[in-house]
């Protein structure tokens, strides 16, 4: 975790023992604010939080069932959009079920965790070539919710019951990605949908699906500054590791 302090009526004595950029004309707090916002519309930052989010749900998932001769089965588990594809192999019978998708289909500002004010945030970070503390400068980073929808296909009603019963345990009452950024990042369980064919010809088998909506809580982090001894504001352009 990072240990993370807000400079408001504070910063300027903070800026006057670390820092050695001028203040006249304006205070030291507003000269950092504005160098940072220009650092930041210069810089070639790109989070990677999505990706990142979406890869730790794909493999920390973890589904498998048991099927009728009692031996625990692995299920597939792709990213995508994969209605028609699933649909047409069933009926080419190309497919393994129990089959299983997932993807990102909404995203929203997450207002209830949302800073309101313009504020600079330090954290401290180690540099292993230096073996020094480093000071560290940033924004605060973007509260998001993030929406998937993860859909599962089976043959039967036995083995889409026992599915989503492991899955409703595995959001009981919520479950925990490990990611780069973050090793306790929140997940829920928003709801469930049927989309099952239930009217069938008969020589046609009937395909069990149904939809889990989840709800990721998460941070897109903003880009992070290093702060040199001579005031100088550096881009750090990877994942950092902050101490306590």
């Amino acid at each position: 975790m990072s240990h993370e302090q807000s400079f408001r009526g504070t910063f300027n004595e903070y800026l006057t023992s670390t820092s050695s950029l001028p203040s006249t004309g304006r205070s030291s707090r507003e000269l950092f604010y504005s160098t940072v916002t220009d650092a930041i519309s210069k810089s070639n930052y790109q989070p990677t939080v999505y990706k990142e989010m979406l890869r730790a749900l794909i493999s920390q998932m973890n589904l498998r069932y048991v099927d009728s001769r009692g031996e625990p089965i692995d299920i597939k588990l792709h990213h995508g959009r994969q209605d028609r594809a699933v649909a047409k192999k069933f009926q080419e019978n190309n497919i393994i079920l129990p089959y299983a998708s997932v993807f990102q289909y909404n995203v929203q500002n997450d207002v209830d965790r949302r800073r309101f004010d313009s504020l600079l945030v330090q954290n401290t970070r180690w540099n292993h070539d230096t073996l020094r503390a480093e000071r560290v400068l940033s924004f605060p980073d973007v509260p998001v919710k993030l929406s998937y929808l993860l859909n599962v296909w089976t043959r039967y009603v036995s083995d889409m019951d026992q599915i989503a019963a492991i899955i409703r345990n595995k959001f009981n009452p919520s479950f925990e990605l490990r990611t780069p950024f973050s090793t306790n990042v929140t997940c829920f369980l928003s709801d469930e949908t049927d989309n099952s064919v239930v009217e069938v010809s008969d020589r046609e088998d009937r395909l069990i699906r149904k939809g889990f909506f989840i709800e990721i809580q998460t941070y897109i982090p903003s880009p992070k500054f290093r702060v040199t001894n001579t005031g100088r504001i550096e881009e750090i352009v990877f994942e950092s590791q902050f101490l306590e």
